[in-house]
């Protein structure tokens, strides 16, 4: 396939190799900046709708202003099961993986201080929050299968365009194989997948009809949020609240990627290149929310979330082995490194209304901003940092990223103490310049079930997006590569149990 408008507005964000040891890229930014579902089981029930809500554990991290509707203490915590598969296409070959995972996305305790009904001022209600969230679940495998034609360039091209754009002599990677390999160009190298001709110009290893390629990608790890909220009421009309949100992250990725021929013509039989790198951060938010309940109809609320500031330190290492006729063996290691660099996320806004309809229940929705072209990266001063190489980024995030809106809606129904939940929720499209549609649309249901002291919840969440993926691209616009598309789907059986006490 070649390299057209779809992948040109769009395969930036997902391109697999860099001639640079840096993984820090526009995928980065996005993979922190874009969060899944969360909340308790009632609130992922009505598609994560509960800005204006109120009186939920989940609003600490939404909307602390909801604390200040709790008229008794409470804790919860809410197990699940996610059941995630992927399938890459490209040229008409189709391969799927699955991955499944167990864990706490959320739990909290609220503790709630409310005075004699009768002595109560304008403020009458002072409730403290503290919650642990789970923004997103990296777990994923990919993996896909592709033939390339014999006048096709592989990825050995792309190692030798590599090297003579970034100008590399010999005598410059004969000194990188003999001090130790820092770049993929040196690797290629080392493992003599090119070499040079005459005149100083770089020239792969021969090879013969077509190639074998296969790629798969693993990826492990979660990010995390943990909340800490204050909430107080206004003669019960209207409610306030602050907290201070602590994320944490922790992002590993092991890629496999492999070519091979079968032709005898040449030497070549085959090569593995792997990379392995692992990312683990801390950031600071501050969330402020108001809810407004001009009557018992009809509740408005609204939120701003600062940016995110985030602390990123990565390890990685990258290693190539390549084989010959008669059984060459040759392979070549990176050596393992280390960079630090900070991350600040956009600032997100978020408005919310929810009808009720006397004791049979309520409708509400959610609009949420989010500019994900205002992600910016920084060096960290401790480890020397880069500004030319962050420049360049940060000016492909903005040329590829735009701002969006994300849309959550949700019922819920009531029966005596029990409780029938449906909602539906879209993730807004953060491409630019796509001729595809790079939104999250999110199914949920659930139910539940409230005693005077204790209640429990179930929810299933089923979500869908889809992407572009390429392993490689040239200088030329034209050149032909592989393009992989994408589908990767996430379905979560979530059950929350809570105490109110």
């Amino acid at each position: 396939m070649k390299m057209n408008k779809i992948v040109s507005a769009s395969l930036a964000l997902v391109l697999g190799w860099s001639g640079t040891a840096f993984a820090q890229n526009e995928v980065d930014a996005l993979r922190y900046t874009r969060y899944g579902l969360t909340g308790s089981a009632r609130i992922q029930g009505i598609g994560g709708a509960q800005t204006a809500l109120g009186a939920d554990v989940s609003t600490i991290a939404s909307n602390p202003a909801g604390l200040g509707m709790f008229r008794r203490s409470e804790f919860s915590i809410s197990p699940a099961l996610s059941f995630a598969s992927s399938t890459g296409r490209v040229n008409n070959n189709s391969t799927s993986d699955e991955r499944n995972n167990i864990g706490i996305p959320h739990a909290a305790f609220v503790f709630s201080e409310r005075g004699i009904e009768s002595e109560q001022g304008d403020w009458r209600s002072a409730t403290f929050g503290l919650s642990f969230t789970r923004l997103n679940n990296f777990n994923n495998r990919t993996s896909y299968r592709n033939t390339a034609g014999a006048e096709d360039p592989t990825i050995v091209e792309y190692f030798t365009e590599q090297a003579n754009l970034q100008g590399r002599t010999q005598q410059d990677l004969d000194d990188e194989y003999d001090r130790g390999f820092s770049t993929l160009e040196g690797l290629a190298y080392g493992a003599f997948l090119f070499d040079f001709d005459d005149n100083g110009f770089a020239i792969p290893t021969s090879r013969v009809g077509t190639i074998n390629q296969s790629e798969e990608i693993i990826r492990r790890g979660s990010q995390n949020q943990i909340d800490i909220a204050g909430g107080t009421s206004y003669r019960d009309k209207v409610y306030l609240g602050a907290s201070l949100g602590i994320v944490t992250s922790d992002f590993r990725q092991e890629r496999f990627f492999r070519e091979s021929e079968e032709s005898l013509e040449s030497d070549f039989t085959n090569l593995e290149l792997r990379d392995e790198f692992r990312t683990k951060g801390t950031g600071l938010n501050l969330k402020l929310g108001i809810i407004a309940r001009p009557s018992d109809v009809i509740r408005l609320g609204a939120t701003i979330q600062t940016p995110t500031l985030y602390n990123f330190n990565e390890t990685y290492q990258r290693s190539l082995y390549s084989t010959f006729l008669p059984g060459e063996d040759y392979s070549a290691v990176e050596v393992p490194g280390e960079f630090s660099y900070k991350l600040t996320t956009p600032f997100r806004a978020t408005g919310g209304v929810a009808v009720f309809i006397q004791k049979y229940g309520f409708i509400t929705a959610d609009l949420e901003y989010v500019n994900y072209a205002n992600a910016r990266f920084s060096e960290d001063d401790d480890f020397g940092g880069n500004d030319s190489y962050f420049d360049d980024v940060n000016s492909r995030i903005s040329s590829t990223y735009q701002s969006a809106l994300n849309v959550r809606l949700g019922a819920e129904a009531r029966y005596e103490v029990f409780r029938f939940r449906a909602g539906y929720a879209i993730t807004g499209d953060p491409y630019r310049d796509a001729d595809f549609d790079g939104g999250i649309n999110t199914f949920t249901f659930g139910a539940g079930l409230r005693l005077t002291n204790y209640y429990a919840d179930v929810a299933f969440a089923s979500s869908k997006v889809n992407s572009l993926y390429s392993p490689y691209s040239f200088n030329d616009p034209g050149a032909v590569v592989p393009v992989v598309d994408i589908e990767d789907k996430l379905n979560t059986v979530m059950l929350t149990v809570g105490y109110n006490f």
